[in-house]
């Protein structure tokens, strides 16, 4: 027997699908459906049985090469087992099913909504990641068993349907002849595809109008862009769709290679259990995360939708185009697809400053990472669902942040050649971690990617980089950044970008210490320069000072990381709470957002280990600290003024009222509140 029936979870590799070709019709009302779908394989060695997936379904028939066949349902491991025989070659199973639109958020399942009468109006959709394509439909339900879909959808006649691919037919559907009132919709072929990104969504909804995004290298074929959601909610659409019609064209560039697919919907779904999901041509969102009102919404919150918007798009080509494996590779699909989000967005609003931001948001997976119950990036998958750990922030920002680390080594243009290397040799397949980094190798030579990355994504944890004087030599060292005393032998492989006296080198600290010759004894410098390694960095007390006079000359990221790696070191115990205040008083004449976003953290830390008249001295010196930044920058709106702008004046104001128990700060917050603002960023 060729079926791997002692392993739960893996399918045999004796029978692969090729094309599905699936019929479904839901009944709305009812919350059931039922379905039909052809399934044409390649027998690769003879076989007595033929096991797939299918879990949640009722089967009715099936038939192998057009002859009728038992079968039997084993619930327990998800699995449809056919009994019959069939040599090496083609084979056809053909399989008659129905099933229960769901209440779980998963498979195909019933999502609601309230129209403006008062009535539940129903949708069915679909969210099939990881293993939830078997409650749908029979099929080989693994990420390696790519396959065409040729999908129809039986609706109702005024009823929208979606799914991967472009609607090219609408017929009248009949049922022995009889008309039934419904539409049978059929879509475009898919290219091949996993099952986790099939997308069937039905029910009262509605389209904006498509937007036409040019086509790299065929402008006679735009993609057609469009959102879809319930009805009413059409003026919240404008900002998704800039931002969508934008990352297509950015990415197209990005990647070097056209958008694989016919079209792009984008879909505003009322009950989402995820954020978003990457179906191919499909792409599903929870409602608010595709749609808002820039009129009202903070900066924050359209930042938020432009990052799930461009990590989604980023997906169609890495992830969908070419995908994991195994379950095991989620965390490449998810820490490259946050790397592009950000990247994108940068392109997309540069006054955002993304790239200046994510710096901020890496700092809760150092957090994570600094935990001896910390995991590696990527570790061995058995179950399915034992990749839910990987979504989490060590895959997103800290897998997002190694792979800015590693483009910033190599260099941007050397790092997107090789990731277009990558998908060009492996499109439409499946890959490894280590396909990728060899790919980037290939591309360039002489480059050890492989070993470099293999050090962080197979090791948990990050270093702290100890950087100390030697008379004319920065001695550089390395040990596992932990929270509390640890002997951890842990060595990576670590690109140590440095700005020595204005100029900028890269070195790579492999063992526990490299020596570097500076011009002289009195040089100033930074180590980690730009703040795009993964790493924290502890200084001796000597290069510490003489970075604050260098403060106007660096940059914001480095700024920033001065402010969080010196809180860190209090956290970690190597640095008294006194001495970080002493620090930060030099940023007084600061005036960028992350940077004080740095410092009102660590402000907020040293408040929780002060009490009683130490605690008043706190609040003091606190205010005044804020206090001269925010008289500057102006308490009131400034009309024209940038987003970040107006978001560090709310930072300040709140923590000169709170932590600076400034009363006529308090008074205007209670005023603002009372009177509203026409800068949300002041009420948010």
């Amino acid at each position: 027997m060729t079926a791997q029936l002692g392993n739960p979870y893996r399918l045999a590799r004796s029978v692969a699908p090729h094309r599905y070709t699936l019929a479904l019709e839901p009944n709305l009302s009812e919350a059931t459906f039922v379905g039909h779908v052809i399934i044409d394989a390649n027998v690769n060695d003879p076989v007595d049985q033929i096991v797939l997936n299918a879990v949640d379904l009722e089967v009715s028939s099936v038939k192998v090469a057009g002859a009728d066949v038992a079968f039997a349902l084993v619930p327990e491991t998800d699995r449809l087992i056919i009994h019959a025989e069939h040599g090496v070659g083609p084979c056809s199973i053909e399989i008659s099913f129905s099933g229960t639109l769901n209440d779980k958020l998963r498979g195909w399942y019933r999502s609601t909504y309230t129209d403006d009468a008062g009535t539940e109006r129903v949708i069915a959709t679909s969210q099939m990641q990881a293993t939830d394509c078997r409650r749908a439909f029979p099929c080989f339900d693994e990420p390696d068993f790519k396959a065409v879909f040729d999908v129809t959808l039986i609706v109702e006649a005024d009823h929208l349907a979606v799914s991967n691919g472009s609607e090219v037919e609408r017929t009248p559907h009949e049922t022995d002849g009889e008309a039934t009132g419904k539409v049978a919709v059929r879509f475009a072929e898919t290219m091949p595809m996993s099952t986790y990104l099939v997308a069937i969504i039905a029910g009262p909804l509605e389209a904006t109008e498509t937007v036409l995004v040019p086509r790299k290298g065929d402008l006679d074929n735009p993609i057609a862009l469009r959102i879809i959601h319930v009805p009413g909610k059409g003026h919240l659409t404008a900002f998704g769709l800039d931002v969508g019609a934008f990352a297509l064209d950015w990415f197209q560039r990005f990647y070097d290679i056209p958008y694989p697919t016919d079209k792009c919907d984008m879909v505003a779904i009322p009950d989402f259990a995820a954020g978003a999901m990457e179906n191919l041509g499909c792409i599903t969102y929870r409602e608010s995360l595709l749609l808002a009102d820039p009129t009202t919404a903070t900066q924050a919150e359209l930042q938020n939708l432009a990052d799930v918007i461009t990590h989604e798009m980023a997906h169609m080509w890495f992830g969908d185009l070419v995908t994991m494996k195994w379950w095991n590779g989620i965390w490449l699909n998810e820490a490259f697809a946050t790397f592009m989000e950000i990247a994108c967005c940068a392109a997309y609003r540069p006054d955002w400053l993304r790239w200046t931001t994510f710096s901020l948001e890496r700092s809760s997976a150092f957090e994570v990472d600094s935990l001896a119950s910390t995991r590696p990036v990527e570790f061995m998958v058995e179950a399915p669902a034992d990749c839910d750990g990987m979504f989490d922030v060590l895959t997103y920002q800290k897998g997002g942040s190694l792979l800015r680390m590693l483009e910033q080594y190599l260099g941007e243009d050397q790092f997107r050649r090789g990731v277009s290397h990558y998908l060009s040799k492996h499109e439409y397949g499946n890959t490894e971690t280590s396909d990728l980094w060899d790919a980037i190798e290939e591309a360039n030579a002489d480059t050890p990617v492989r070993k470099l990355m293999d050090s962080w994504i197979w090791q948990p944890g990050y270093p702290l980089v100890s950087a100390r004087l030697d008379g004319d030599t920065l001695v550089l060292g390395q040990q596992r950044f932990a929270f509390g005393d640890t002997e951890d032998p842990t060595l990576f492989v670590v690109p140590v970008h440095l700005r020595i006296d204005g100029t900028e080198s890269k070195v790579l600290l492999e063992g526990h210490e490299l020596r570097v010759a500076l011009p002289s004894a009195q040089s100033a410098v930074v180590v980690n320069s730009g703040g795009h390694g993964f790493m924290r960095v502890g200084y001796d007390q000597v290069l510490r000072a003489r970075l604050v006079g260098e403060l106007a000359h660096l940059t914001i990221i480095d700024r920033y990381n001065l402010v969080d790696d010196a809180w860190n070191e209090v956290v970690a115990g190597r640095l008294a709470a006194a001495d970080f205040l002493t620090f930060v008083d030099s940023f007084a004449a600061e005036r960028d957002l992350a940077v004080w976003q740095a410092i009102v953290v660590g402000l907020r830390g040293v408040s929780r280990l002060a009490t009683g008249p130490t605690y008043a001295a706190l609040q003091k010196r606190v205010a005044a600290l804020v206090r001269p930044a925010l008289t500057d920058m102006g308490w009131q709106h400034v009309a024209g003024e940038t987003d970040l702008a107006a978001k560090l004046r709310g930072l300040l104001l709140g923590t000169l009222a709170v932590l600076g128990d400034d009363p006529e700060a308090q008074a205007h917050c209670r005023t603002t509140v009372a009177q509203g603002s026409p800068d949300p960023e002041l009420v948010a």
